[in-house]
């Protein structure tokens, strides 16, 4: 499963992503080949980070319901993750909602653990950026219990600090004091050190330009928005 991220340095910004070279073949038939903008075993930036341009996600691991996960497929994930790091990918998104009944946040234990038994480079393993989402469950209606939320997905991971900590989806259609809420909890824990930035998920553009701007003049930068 790959994923889609936009860099949020300023919304709507995707220069990034655009071609900057263009080779044009003399008298050719075709159309002008466009090299891209970066190749990849290249990183970008995406706020302080720097991340491959395909970032691999992770929904199916855990989930049995929409994607026939089985613990025993564990060892061939191993396998894939190993892959995918070799080659240059290191940029991976799961969310604390990733994994069906006991197996809920199987897939953050999954990546915790893969990272762990990475039997490559330390350097590749220390360069892994892992982008969770915290789910905006009902109960979750406060900017403490979003930053409680993050700690549990930090005790999954076992690890100290998450790269990018996204908001899952927006209330403002159903709850609109709680989507407040939930962006005090992403201040939050990137005050108190948990994660190096914050982001959001399934975002339209009105939302993104609000959350934007809410996280600006509480002195935070939007990372990400995940599409």
């Amino acid at each position: 499963m790959l994923m889609a991220f936009l860099t949020c340095n300023s919304v709507a910004n995707i220069s990034c992503l655009r071609p900057s070279n263009q080779f044009t073949i003399p008298s050719s038939p075709f159309k002008p080949f466009k090299l891209p903008s970066f190749w990849p075993w290249q990183k970008v930036k995406m706020g302080p980070l720097s991340v491959s341009p395909m970032g691999f996600g992770t929904w199916a691991w855990g989930n049995q319901l929409l994607w026939g996960y089985q613990e025993s497929m564990d060892s061939e994930l191993q396998q894939v993750f190993n892959f995918a790091v070799e080659n240059g990918i290191n940029l991976f998104d799961t969310a604390d909602s990733y994994g069906t009944g006991r197996l809920n946040g199987q897939s953050e234990k999954l990546l915790g653990k893969f990272i762990r038994e990475f039997p490559g480079k330390k350097l590749e393993q220390s360069e892994i950026v892992i982008a969770t989402k915290f789910a905006a469950y009902p109960w979750r209606l406060t900017p403490g219990q979003f930053v409680k939320a993050c700690k549990a997905s930090l005790d999954r991971l076992q690890i100290e600090q998450i790269g990018i900590g996204q908001l899952h989806w927006s209330t403002a259609n159903y709850a609109p004091p709680q989507e407040l809420a939930l962006w005090g909890g992403l201040v939050a824990m990137y005050e108190k050190g948990l994660v190096q930035a914050v982001g959001v998920s399934n975002y339209g553009p009105k939302q993104l330009v609000k959350i934007h701007d809410y996280l600006k003049a509480r002195g935070v930068p939007l990372c990400s928005a995940q599409v």
